[in-house]
């Protein structure tokens, strides 16, 4: 997606939360964006969960349920730190 299709996207549906671009590699034998190779991203939508210690501890592609993330969430939250 072109940043003034992303634009017009965010526009549309009213999207006013701050969006991440992935940052191209530049590499036309490697169309993967840098973080999507380094975190082994499938696609749109994916989910990563870093802990305050920057270890990942979930990752996942497609919808979450919202109980599994709160969850989670609550967990990474209890461990204090």
């Amino acid at each position: 997606m072109t940043p003034v299709s992303l634009q017009a996207f965010l526009h549309e549906y009213r999207i006013g939360f701050p969006v991440g671009v992935d940052a191209p590699r530049g590499d036309p034998l490697q169309p993967i964006p840098a973080t999507m190779l380094a975190c082994a991203m499938q696609g749109t939508p994916s989910l990563l969960l870093i802990d305050r210690n920057g270890q990942l501890r979930l990752h996942a592609f497609g919808a979450v349920d919202d109980l599994q993330l709160g969850a989670a969430i609550a967990t990474l939250c209890a461990e204090g730190g």
